[in-house]
């Protein structure tokens, strides 16, 4: 299905993402022995690594294949993982400028194993900021200079509880968009997610919608109006998974379907690509109902892709 919003308004916006940069990786393996040391487990011989930009990177990645211009902001560790991210963030002509490389840091990485075409589990290589005070400096600081060097239209808050978008940040970075004017987007998480206040996007899942509210018999828009009083949002779209999306404001609430199913979907960064196409239709006019449109062609051609890979502003454009 195509769109009839006019995608080529996306192209040069100007959108600083905020939030946990991370390398995805997936490795496959294949078997053909047992190890002597631990009875019935498999040696496990790599054949494959695929490694790609993860959370926030994801984001600006998304941001970048439609043909708009990231400005990434964050914190990474002195390590392998970060250099992977730099060396593909340079492959995409994507400035690493506004991200802070901190030695005391490990950057986070994802790992997921398979045996041939079997997940066998996940790795998660993290922790919190180790100097949360100096982390916080950077974050503002560089997002001063890129207000200051280049215009935002849009800042993009995605949030994977990794603690760069932390108590203190948060507040800080919203007075910073409105003292500006800038338009504020936000994929929250469970931690923090009343301090979003006032935000132009607010976009979670459905699980962390229904955990954000009390009453887990109240229907959806019952829920969002809840919700409403609490942080005002501006714009509410809840991602339903293969139902679509809720939408929410003061004019509009309504379930956006899917106009066909997803077949073997695959969702890993399909949040990330919807935050960007959503943040996009934002900063270009778009009303709630034309953004969930776009966010459900957008959600459906993410989830039809293997692994964590961005769509383009053709196929959005193609449906």
């Amino acid at each position: 299905m195509q769109t009839s919003v006019n995608l080529s308004k996306f192209e040069n916006k100007r959108i600083v993402i905020i939030g946990d940069i991370m390398l995805d990786e997936f490795v496959y393996t294949s078997s053909n022995r047992n190890s002597p040391e631990h009875k019935n487990t498999p040696v496990l011989s790599v054949k494959n690594k695929k490694q790609y930009l993860g959370g926030a990177a994801n984001v600006a990645l998304n941001i970048k294949k439609l043909k708009a211009i990231p400005y990434l902001v964050g914190i990474v560790g002195d390590d392998e993982a970060s250099k992977k991210i730099y060396s593909i963030l340079h492959s995409e002509d994507i400035t690493n400028q506004y991200i802070h490389t901190d030695p005391r840091q490990r950057t986070t990485r994802k790992t997921r194993l398979f045996q041939d075409t079997t997940p066998v589990c996940r790795i998660d290589e993290e922790e919190a900021p180790t100097y949360e005070e100096l982390t916080n400096h950077f974050v503002v600081k560089n997002l001063n200079d890129v207000i200051n060097n280049h215009k935002p239209h849009a800042i993009i808050l995605q949030d994977y509880n990794k603690g760069v978008l932390n108590a203190t940040i948060i507040p800080q970075v919203l007075a910073l968009a409105k003292k500006h004017n800038i338009l504020v987007s936000t994929d929250p998480k469970l931690d923090n997610w009343n301090l979003y206040r006032e935000v132009d996007l607010f976009k979670p899942n459905k699980s962390e919608f229904i955990a954000m509210t009390d009453n887990s018999d109240d229907t959806l828009e019952e829920k969002a109006k809840q919700l409403h009083t609490s942080i005002l949002f501006k714009n509410l779209l809840v991602t339903l998974g293969d139902e679509g999306n809720f939408i929410f404001n003061t004019s509009t609430t309504k379930i956006s379907q899917l106009s066909s199913p997803i077949s073997n979907p695959d969702v890993c960064g399909a949040g990330d690509t919807v935050i960007a196409v959503s943040t996009l239709a934002l900063v270009c006019g778009c009303n709630l109902e034309e953004i969930a449109a776009l966010s459900n062609i957008a959600g459906r051609l993410a989830c039809s892709k293997e692994h964590v890979k961005p769509i383009t502003l053709e196929e959005l454009q193609k449906g």
